[in-house]
């Protein structure tokens, strides 16, 4: 799994953050048009992650990685071989209903695999490999698309192909011990009516929103202090080092010494002062001091709540919760971007100091409301189970 994940993290990162240049200066498509077909690619993959979640239960999680990277995998193809906007937007939706699929199943397959004490340490270690994955991803793609783009398009649906063989063989079969054989309509019944749930997952939303600055409000403060692109990008790889480099030592140290509630709330707490010393910090150096505070948050925010999602579930519903988590986080990014937008428009008006303070208030308030619902929230460790009749 960790290899899987990998794979499609370096495919993914090679191909996506070139895509845009590629179909304005290669395509000589508008800037609107680019911004629908990513639009589309998010919404396809977002917004169908609950059902997709369900599904995955249903097949069984081996199958749905499968049928996922298979799906995206076409998706990635297509982007080399379509020139016309509505082949793109056929690219951009395969790829999107790829990622939904094997996305929840992904996760739900970490938690089966994992006994519940070490998940945190589990996903901390996914964690690493996905950063690995971004770390070298940009690299692998400018290289690959210095000669041929579709070249670069074929070679990323080439990683998602291997992340599939090597899941089909690497993974023991779902058969009976993978699949869940209640009606999807049960399935959802079971994440809805679970009020612990709906609680951590509105909180989550709620972070997550923050956590969407770092494609936003982050680019346009380096924006501001520094100039080119390539001063983007060197902050997005001290934050990707900083990921690689502390992920599994400060989760597992925060799983040994924190409560889970208190673990969310430092984190949400990290995220909204990252951003307020982002962006009332001067220069280079104040930039790079709130991405890294920022990013630690980020550490102790990803590996602790996919645990508390995968010790929420119920027997056999793990990547249903799983899709209604990530359909949750797309909701908190959309709020997200539209208010933190709107905050960052206010902001050429007001003190420089207004946006940013505004942020550690929210950091603050997700903090708070972690420290009360997470102790009702996440369930003692279970025993070993495996799902289905």
């Amino acid at each position: 799994m960790v290899a899987d994940t990998f794979l499609m993290a370096l495919g993914f990162y090679a191909l996506v953050p070139l895509l845009a240049y590629h179909l304005v200066h290669d395509l000589a498509l508008g800037v609107a048009v680019t911004g629908l077909l990513a639009g589309l690619r998010s919404v396809s993959q977002q917004g169908t992650m609950l059902w997709s979640g369900v599904l995955a239960d249903r097949l069984g999680h081996r199958r749905a990685i499968c049928l996922g990277v298979l799906l995206r995998a076409a998706g990635f193809t297509a982007f080399g071989l379509a020139s016309s906007v509505p082949g793109l937007a056929v690219a951009a939706i395969l790829a999107g209903l790829g990622g939904s699929l094997f996305h929840p199943a992904s996760y739900a397959r970490y938690a089966e695999l994992t006994p519940a004490g070490d998940r945190v340490r589990a996903y901390a270690v996914r964690e690493t490999a996905s950063n690995a994955g971004f770390v070298l991803g940009p690299a692998l793609g400018g290289l690959l698309a210095a000669g041929d783009f579709p070249a670069l398009c074929f070679a990323a649906a080439g990683l998602f192909l291997l992340a599939g063989l090597l899941t089909w063989l690497g993974l023991p079969p779902d058969g009976r011990r993978g699949a869940d054989t209640r009606p999807a309509r049960a399935l959802l019944r079971t994440v809805w009516k679970d009020r612990r749930f709906r609680r951590f997952a509105l909180v989550t939303a709620g972070a997550w929103a923050l956590f969407s600055q770092l494609y936003l409000a982050v680019p346009v403060r380096v924006g501001r202090v520094l100039d080119g692109p390539a001063a983007l990008g060197l902050i997005y790889t001290t934050a990707a080092v900083v990921l690689v480099v502390t992920t599994v030592p400060l989760t597992r140290l925060a799983a040994r010494r924190l409560r889970t509630g208190t673990t969310l709330a430092s984190a949400a707490a990290l995220l909204g002062v990252g951003l307020f010393l982002l962006g009332v910090l001067p220069g280079p150096a104040g930039l790079l001091t709130g991405v890294v505070v920022f990013t630690l948050g980020q550490v102790l925010f990803l590996p602790t709540v996919n645990t508390t999602v995968s010790n929420l579930a119920a027997p056999g519903a793990v990547a249903s919760y799983f899709g209604a988590n990530g359909l949750g986080l797309a909701l908190g990014a959309a709020a997200g971007n539209a208010l933190g937008g709107r905050l960052l428009d206010l902001g050429d008006g007001s003190p420089d100091w207004a946006p940013w303070t505004v942020f550690a208030l929210v950091g603050v308030a997700v903090a708070v409301a972690y420290l009360r619902i997470a102790p009702r929230a996440v369930l003692p460790p279970a025993p070993r189970t495996v799902a289905g009749p």
